[in-house]
């Protein structure tokens, strides 16, 4: 990979892992569901160009959307809200990678070998080392939103390999539409002073759903098609996996964040199973010719 491209990964982790703290300061002003909606609205508007209608795909299309917009970033929103500690949120939605193999084992019939299953058992084991951390117990609750948020995006990544022909910008487009006004339904239904807080939010309140839309999204996203269209899976996609790192460092130095010695070694646990998958996902995927495009969406979120 050249300098340059090394750089662009590089900046791509620092920006995803850099919204877990934007977004833990941004929710202590907003209702976390309004500030997720407003994201998805700075995306909407921005993607409408890329916006298509695709005959035969849209049921699934939708049913993507609504997972990997809606519903997913409804509840990790309300999860790292609740979460006191950005470094554990940053691991726990890694898990996605493990998550996603399994169910695609289980709906697709795909077949894993022995080591993705040494991966997948390492991350696991890697979460159950975290969740039993005496600082962790007291948001259990959070942690559980988290992985079931990390579940339903799981399916959404499912329902999008069953999609042909929408290429990945409409796909955005459609979550950004989809995913806006649904999300400010969820708020408007759960949640209360809108006009309030909205009023009263500063230019550095909005620059957080800027960043969230724009840099997240767009730049964060866009970056990753740009290199998977350029260099095989394997070697991109087990890149994205310091972006926690980078999370874990913005808790320590910009939150004041503590960690012990257990969230520590179930961290490095989790992202070592997470990238012993990342690489035997990625060799599958060059092994089947996976179109770079769909191979974005299938290891990369749409919004992380």
């Amino acid at each position: 990979m050249k300098p340059q491209h090394i750089a662009l990964m590089l900046l791509i982790c620092a920006i995803w892992g850099g919204n877990f703290v934007v977004t833990k300061l941004a929710v202590g002003h907003f209702p976390p569901v309004l500030f997720t909606a407003l994201r998805f609205g700075v995306v909407a508007v921005l993607m409408v160009p890329w916006l298509r209608w695709k005959p035969g795909q849209m049921r699934n299309v939708v049913i993507a959307a609504i997972c990997m917009g809606t519903l997913h970033f409804a509840l990790i929103i309300i999860g790292i809200a609740l979460a006191d500690d950005v470094a554990v949120v940053a691991v726990v939605t890694q898990l996605g990678v493990p998550i996603v193999t399994l169910m695609a084992v289980v709906l697709l019939g795909e077949r894993i070998r022995w080591k993705r299953s040494l991966g997948i058992a390492l991350a696991f084991a890697g979460t159950l080392v975290i969740s039993f951390d005496p600082k962790v117990m007291n948001y259990q609750v959070a942690i559980g939103l988290l992985l079931v948020a990390v579940i339903v995006y799981s399916f959404g990544q499912i329902t999008v390999r069953r999609i042909r022909d929408v290429d990945t910008f409409t796909m955005q487009a459609w979550v950004g539409i989809l995913s806006a006004p649904s999300l400010l339904a969820i708020s408007l239904l759960l949640e209360k002073n809108h006009v309030e807080q909205t009023m009263a939010a500063s230019a550095w309140h909005w620059g957080a759903v800027l960043y969230a839309g724009i840099a997240v999204s767009l730049i964060g996203h866009g970056g990753t098609y740009y290199l998977l269209r350029r260099y095989p899976v394997s070697v991109v996609n087990p890149g994205f996996t310091l972006a926690p790192i980078f999370g874990v460092l913005g808790g320590v130095f910009f939150l004041d964040e503590q960690l012990s010695g257990r969230v520590l070694v179930g961290s490095a646990i989790v992202l070592l199973g997470v990238l012993i998958v990342a690489l035997r996902e990625g060799k599958v995927a060059d092994a089947r010719g996976v179109p770079a495009g769909k191979a974005a969406l299938e290891t990369k979120g749409v919004g992380e």
